[in-house]
């Protein structure tokens, strides 16, 4: 369950949020760009729990809570009759709803919800439970559009995937970068759905792997059918990693890379899809396309990576099905790099995980400067793409371990309890005292008689002779001590990894 310091900042924020806003939206304007013309009625879910969060994150809100709120806005939003509160645009697929009106209820909802929660005596039972954040792993994100007239790469962090959707089962973390290329239109459906649809699998608790190929199969179809009836031509590389408390699945179609730290040494846990890969040229020729090259290896010419969720227009060349891996977790890892190709172009992954490790034993465990850190390398480095990088540490991992300040021996001065005067226990404790380095005055002991007189204890130290340790170089940062909000804030970023701002902020 959350901590009270968790609950007592939520309702903190409610409150500012209350006095500061009507329990309505009334501006004429949408807070948040809405990219999406039409939602169908599969896709109001998705597109609605990543709208309030974008908006609840424009507004401060704090993240656990943030999840919290944004399903519930995201629930009530779709109970609502499609037919009855908005306008709808028949196709020969169904009927579909105008996107901007149900990102308008949306905006409202936040404000009623919120307004409503703090009106009552105190928060409903299931924020408590559904805050609850006590996984051993963090997470940090950094994006930068570099010299590309368009940004289209998204990351998202879900730090509980179970607590999002109020789900039963194991705890599992959700990190994933999208690269689009074409367009924004396929990437940003991937972020909205992606993970929503693995975890509607039947074989979510059970079987995570398999899990995510079906999600990464329904999302595919479910856009292609999207693309050709909106003709929609972009698409996107998708790399996702889950983490449970045992093991490490990770999923992907096309250039995106994970890659994995252990014992501060590059472990490769994937092959990234590109056509001239033996086995994907072999595949694509088989179905009657050809890889040739144009200045890189391109499926009939065009697109340089071999499978994609979208692309509407090149399939089957290109394909949506996914590559699914799944390692045991034995202690020894330290963390993940998930990135697009704008990283992996100019820094492989074996130097990718040097300078993670040189930076944090250089300036401490800071998740967000760490992966700001690689963003920066890259771009000075020349790569030409956007750059997107997500960092996720293992807290009892290694590195994270090595780099967090000592800890203060214990005093050898009461190894085991033992009966003595009180006049005695006030001068071992005056002892205890300056060895551990307090600065408080000790307690007047009272002066023995002369046939007890205790000894001179002043020059005794530790038990293996030497004074305590001083604390770590303050070159340390503590993990928690992040900026609340980098430089990178605009492009899309999110600090804290709650569901990124995955439509652009006006």
């Amino acid at each position: 369950m959350a901590s009270d310091e968790e609950m007592e900042g939520a309702v903190t924020w409610l409150k500012k949020f209350c006095t500061d806003n009507t329990d309505r939206y009334e501006k004429e304007e949408n807070p948040l760009r809405i990219i999406a013309y039409y939602v169908a009625s599969q896709e109001i879910m998705g597109a609605c729990m990543n709208w309030a969060a974008s908006y609840l994150h424009k507004l401060d809100c704090p993240l656990n809570f943030a999840l919290v709120l944004s399903y519930h806005i995201a629930k009530e939003v779709e109970l609502l009759d499609s037919s009855q509160n908005f306008t709808q645009h028949d196709t020969d697929q169904g009927s579909q709803t105008v996107a901007a009106e149900v990102a308008r209820c949306v905006f409202n909802k936040v404000h009623q919800v919120c307004c409503r929660w703090h009106a009552a005596p105190e928060l409903p039972y299931f924020v408590k439970e559904y805050m609850l954040d006590d996984h051993k792993i963090f997470a940090g994100a950094c994006a930068d559009q570099n010299r590309r007239k368009k940004m289209e790469d998204r990351h998202i962090c879900i730090p509980n995937l179970n607590n999002l959707l109020q789900m039963e089962g194991k705890r599992v973390s959700y990190h994933a970068v999208y690269d689009g290329h074409g367009g924004i239109d396929a990437v940003q459906y991937t972020l909205q759905h992606l993970h929503l649809n693995i975890a509607k699998s039947t074989h979510f608790t059970l079987e995570p792997a398999r899990a995510i190929e079906e999600g990464f199969i329904l999302t595919d179809k479910n856009f292609v059918q999207k693309a050709n009836r909106e003709n929609l031509r972009s698409g996107t590389t998708s790399v996702v990693i889950m983490i449970t408390s045992t093991h490490l699945h990770v999923g992907w179609v096309g250039d995106s890379q994970a890659i994995l730290a252990r014992n501060s040494t590059h472990i490769d846990i994937m092959t990234p899809h590109k056509p001239d890969r033996e086995d994907e040229k072999k595949r694509i020729e088989d179905l009657g396309g050809c890889v040739v090259w144009f200045g890189a290896w391109r499926v009939n010419g065009t697109l340089s990576v071999s499978r994609a969720i979208g692309d509407a227009s090149h399939k089957p060349y290109v394909s949506g099905q996914p590559d699914v891996k799944s390692l045991l977790l034995d202690g020894s890892e330290d963390f993940v790099v998930i990135a697009c190709d704008g990283l992996w172009d100019v820094i492989p992954p074996w130097e990718a995980v040097e300078l993670v490790v040189d930076y944090v034993k250089d300036f401490g465990v800071d998740a967000d400067a760490t992966a700001k850190h690689l963003v920066t390398q890259a771009v000075d480095r020349g790569s030409q793409d956007n750059v997107s990088v997500i960092i996720v540490f293992f807290e009892d991992g290694p590195l994270v371990t090595s780099c967090r300040p000592p800890k203060e021996e214990e005093s050898a001065i009461f190894p085991i309890p033992i009966a003595v005067s009180p006049e005695a226990q006030a001068i071992l404790e005056r002892l205890d005292r300056s060895v551990r380095g307090a600065q408080e005055s000790p307690e007047p002991a009272a002066k023995p008689p002369p046939d007890q007189e205790a000894p001179n204890l002043e020059t005794r130290t530790t038990a293996n002779g030497s004074r305590p340790p001083t604390p770590r170089s303050e070159r340390t940062t503590p993990r928690g001590e992040t900026p609340q909000k980098q430089d990178c804030i605009s492009r899309g970023v999110t600090p804290h990894g709650l569901v990124t701002d995955t439509a652009e902020v006006k």
